[in-house]
């Protein structure tokens, strides 16, 4: 499925943000594929102007700028540092212990249904509450599905993908108002993460939320 235009323009208007940008380039980078790191740096370029103006500011041709940022694409060093340097990034080294891993998610736009049992729809009044929302990475993969469990007041992230909740150690959520949450983590089987609990902060409420893992 392609990348729809609501979810393009928000992720160039991110992209935008160096710190954003960052996590974006190294959640590729961890990916571990040459080609989703450069289609990410490719995505980093765009949001910065796109490649006349890449190839304006550097020695590099347009056209090879397209073939190099391509899924087939293999860079050579030097084009490579000069291209992260033209949008404000450096090559870095640095112990795989340096630093925590962290996985930026957001919610989709698109709600997902509506599956709130029928005793909390009794309960409480504002219906549009209760709509689940998918959840995905910076680089448009789906992981999971954002629910509030009105059982125990609590917001529930349930994976869908190969993230291990064992190994979440923090998470942080930030509300559409910009308010910022601390999660209180915790596990329900080996799929439900509990982010916060006795707080009524809805999934439509949410606008992103960083996952801190473990040091590997």
């Amino acid at each position: 499925m392609g990348k729809s235009r609501n979810y393009l323009s928000d992720l160039m208007e991110s992209l935008k943000d160096p710190d954003e940008a960052a996590e974006y380039l190294n959640a590729a980078l961890e990916d571990g594929e040459p080609e989703v790191f450069l289609l990410a740096l490719r995505d980093v370029v765009e949001s910065h102007g796109g490649m006349s103006k890449l190839a304006a500011c550097t020695s590099l041709n347009r056209e090879n700028l397209y073939r190099m940022l391509s899924s087939k694409g293999n860079p050579e060093f030097f084009s490579l540092s000069t291209v992260l340097s033209a949008v404000g990034f450096r090559l870095a080294v640095e112990p795989k212990s340096a630093a925590a891993q962290k996985i930026i998610l957001h919610t989709y736009v698109n709600q997902v249904r509506e599956s709130m049992p029928e005793y909390a729809l009794a309960a409480d009044t504002d219906s549009d509450n209760k709509t689940e929302m998918l959840v995905r990475t910076q680089d448009n993969k789906e992981v999971g599905i954002l629910d509030f469990d009105f059982t125990d007041s609590s917001l529930v992230l349930r994976i869908t993908t190969d993230i291990l909740i064992e190994e979440v150690k923090e998470a942080e959520i930030r509300s559409n108002d910009g308010q910022v949450l601390m999660g209180e983590i915790s596990t329900h089987g080996k799929d439900r993460l509990v982010l916060l609990k006795k707080k009524k902060l809805f999934p439509k409420d949410v606008s992103q939320i960083t996952l801190t893992m473990a040091h590997k």
